[in-house]
């Protein structure tokens, strides 16, 4: 079973902050962390469910040089591979291949913000 995990840092767990999703803040490298441990969480949950490959994609724009490359590959989880790129939605080939199962991680989850002034996500 192919699954490809489409990725974004808005609305992952304990990212409460606009300065943990932006580059050059201090609290991006937490952001990071965060974001790639909720990743892991859901390749291990594909794999439980009998997913055979795995490819995540970050979809984090974090501004600058950072832009879409915002998990941490040495944190991440050996049993998925991952695309690097550099601009919007450049890698689509996995899905054009066609695939079992697409999971989306963060993607701008938003439940229960009144007016996300100060959160990012929930």
């Amino acid at each position: 079973m192919r699954v490809h995990i489409i990725s974004d840092m808005e609305g992952v767990a304990g990212i409460v902050r606009w300065e943990q999703t932006t580059g050059g803040h201090v609290l991006y490298e937490e952001g990071r962390r965060l974001y790639t441990e909720e990743i892991n969480a859901a390749v291990r949950g594909a794999r439980a469910a009998g997913a055979t490959e795995v490819v995540v994609m970050d979809c984090h724009g974090a501004g600058g040089p950072w832009s879409f490359n915002s998990l941490i590959p040495d944190l991440l989880a050996p049993e998925c591979e991952y695309v690097v790129q550099q601009h919007w939605t450049e890698y689509t080939g996995f899905l054009e291949e066609g695939c079992d199962a697409a999971l989306l991680v963060g993607m701008h989850a938003r439940a229960g913000t009144r007016d996300g002034a100060e959160t990012v996500g929930v």
